[in-house]
């Protein structure tokens, strides 16, 4: 019986051990900020994480910057979850049904580590994240013939993921007084209902008798969408529509004009697709990045093999008055390890900077701060990152840029699926 208990209570550290964990892992995340001065240069720098055989590229600021935006006043969200699988142990298997029912709640404050206390009293350090948890109010789980009320339940509930993933923690009672524990794994899939998802759930009940392994599929139910797609802004706009575009003279400069080319190329085709796609955007097709040898080029791309500690590419920007862009620098460092494909994406994605975008959560995104494995296998301007760019430029139906706000945060509307625009 003391081994029974001791059995017990070492399953339910490991629970709230892996509870704990998820959620420190997302707390260490970092999020990007801009700066909304107009009278000093923003910098951002594209660092290192190396791994064994490939390097990540890392886009991060050093310099202090103001937060872009204050979270949103609603952070709760009610939810159900409807499942059934089958629960399966050493000698038999049985169906499950679970359900459940409870609250999530969304946008947690974290304090980056690295920002000092002077930062702190001018305001700099407070970052949001979509980080979130979940608690369970009230369901119940089938076990056969056996029906168990759940007591309580908490978890956390991760939207950064191309999928939303789940950790929950349930706590079940039958009628007779057993309790046991269910610690379920999960995902969520978006469905063309933006408030109802598809879920998968893998686990384990942990009971006096035994261990079952669960496996189980339904549909989750929110009040909310539970996943948006947003990208911040450098908070500026040109005054133009033509953005040129020069590669400074190197010994380097020749092997990589056609990666700018090929970049170029890109963000003007898919500018021009998306704005026959959707109508109310049209004025996206009058924006075009074009090559030029004029040493008053709006932007100035500078390829180098110089080294700088984890950073491999920067972009400054630097505004006239108000916030409109004067001119922007962007600096490549070429890696022995970069391929060109990998230089192709830093290029497109400088551009992006270039174009007035900052960057998003979104992994899978061209304007995630770090690029990956993932991340080049869907390399492109995705419908998210021209949307941003419309709102930069939002002041061109009205044909001048005074007065215009450019927004710090731009989300996706529902109306506009997100994916990955082809070139024409």
């Amino acid at each position: 019986m003391r081994a029974s208990k001791l059995a017990i209570l070492a399953v339910s550290m490991l629970v709230a051990a892996l509870l704990i964990g998820s959620l420190v892992v997302q707390m260490q995340a970092e999020a990007a900020s801009v700066k909304t001065s107009t009278s000093t240069p923003t910098t951002t720098h594209y660092g290192l994480h190396g791994t064994i055989g490939y390097s990540e590229a890392h886009f991060r600021r050093h310099i202090p910057l103001l937060p872009i935006f204050q979270p949103p006043k609603l952070s709760e969200a009610n939810f159900t979850i409807t499942a059934e699988g089958e629960a399966r142990n050493i000698n038999k298997t049985i169906p499950v049904t679970l359900r459940l029912a409870g609250t999530f709640q969304f946008w947690r404050n974290i304090i980056l580590p690295q920002i000092d206390e002077a930062d702190k009293e001018n305001g700099i350090p407070r970052i949001w994240y979509n980080l979130g948890t979940l608690r369970v109010e009230e369901g119940q789980l089938s076990l056969g013939d056996e029906t168990y009320s759940v007591k309580s339940g908490r978890g956390v509930f991760n939207t950064k993921t191309k999928y939303g993933l789940f950790i929950i923690q349930i706590r079940l009672i039958d009628e007779a007084g057993k309790q046991c524990f269910a610690l379920l794994h999960g995902r969520a899939e978006p469905t063309e209902n933006e408030k109802v998802y598809n879920v998968s759930f893998k686990g384990q009940i942990i009971r006096l008798a035994g261990i079952y392994r669960l496996k189980l599929d339904g549909i989750l139910e929110t009040t909310i969408t539970l996943r948006t797609y947003s990208i911040s802004t450098l908070g500026g706009t040109w005054d133009h529509t033509t953005i040129t575009i020069k590669v400074e003279e190197s010994p380097l400069a020749a092997n990589y004009t056609d990666t700018v080319i090929e970049a170029i190329k890109s963000w003007n085709e898919t500018l021009k697709v998306f704005a026959s796609q959707y109508s109310d955007y049209s004025y996206l097709s009058n924006i075009v990045l074009k090559l030029t040898d004029s040493d008053d080029a709006d932007v100035k791309i500078r390829f180098t093999d110089e080294r700088k500690f984890r950073v491999s590419g920067e972009t400054q920007t630097s505004f006239k008055e108000g916030n409109i862009f004067k001119n922007i620098t962007v600096t490549v460092r070429v890696w022995p390890r970069y391929t060109e494909n990998i230089v192709y994406a830093v290029t497109l994605h400088e551009l992006g900077h270039a174009l007035g975008l900052g960057h998003t959560d979104i992994p899978e995104d061209l304007m995630y701060p770090i690029l990956t494995r993932w991340g080049l296998r869907s390399l492109g301007v995705s419908t998210l990152n021209l949307y941003g760019v419309a709102q930069i430029f939002g002041w061109l139906p009205s044909g001048t840029p005074e007065g215009f706000n450019v927004p710090r945060v731009v989300t996706l509307p529902a109306s506009i699926p997100y994916e990955v625009v082809e070139g024409s």
